[in-house]
């Protein structure tokens, strides 16, 4: 079959083959190649050229300009992580990276971007480790003090009805409320926790 010959304008002015090379209309993207028969005065498909492609390099999409093909970074799929806020999201488009993404993971929720990489905020993490142990020092004081009211031994204890066994429990459930209390949250993370009466 002849080839069809195209003119400025890419309309056939001769009918014949033509390879043609299709892309995305909205990203440009290369997505394949195939022949078509073009008949005297029909142009090309839409979103098509008569211009070769070439081939991608790894990492990289083919990309219709208009007027040529270009190689674009294609990163789509991939996590990157905001410098702002540290926040994850997935590339949904095509070309490099943008302005204030990294690929690299922050470590802590305390990392700070410094413009080259991630540097924890030691303070500010430190301060993070004090509240949460404060707050499991509070979770643990209240079960110990649940536990205990749970089985009346304050209240029998201040009428002299605690005796015994109950009376030893007591006395370790309250040794062990002592040493909650005693704990020093500043050295928070490196606690060690004293613990619960068996």
């Amino acid at each position: 079959m002849a080839s069809a010959v195209l003119d400025k304008t890419k309309i056939a002015t001769v009918a014949g083959s033509i390879t043609v090379h299709n892309f995305v209309a909205q990203t440009g993207e290369y997505t394949g190649s195939g022949d078509e028969y073009l008949a005297v005065g029909v142009g090309l498909p839409a979103h098509s050229t008569d211009i070769a492609p070439g081939v991608a390099g790894d990492g990289c999409v083919l990309v219709f300009t208009g007027q040529k093909w270009s190689q674009q970074e294609d990163h789509r799929g991939e996590t990157v992580y905001s410098t702002t806020d540290r926040s994850a999201s997935t590339i949904d488009y095509i070309g490099a990276m943008k302005d204030g993404f990294t690929s690299v993971a922050p470590a802590t929720q305390y990392d700070k971007w410094d413009g080259e990489k991630w540097v924890t905020d030691t303070d500010a993490q430190h301060a993070g480790n004090m509240a949460s142990a404060a707050a499991l020092k509070a979770a643990y004081i209240a079960d110990a003090n649940d536990y205990m009211n749970g089985r009346q031994w304050p209240g029998k204890a201040a009428i002299g009805r605690l005796k015994g066994d109950e009376l030893t429990q007591y006395g370790m459930w309250l040794d062990y409320l002592d040493l909650l209390e005693a704990v020093d949250i500043s050295s928070a993370p490196a606690i060690s926790w004293p613990v619960k009466p068996e």
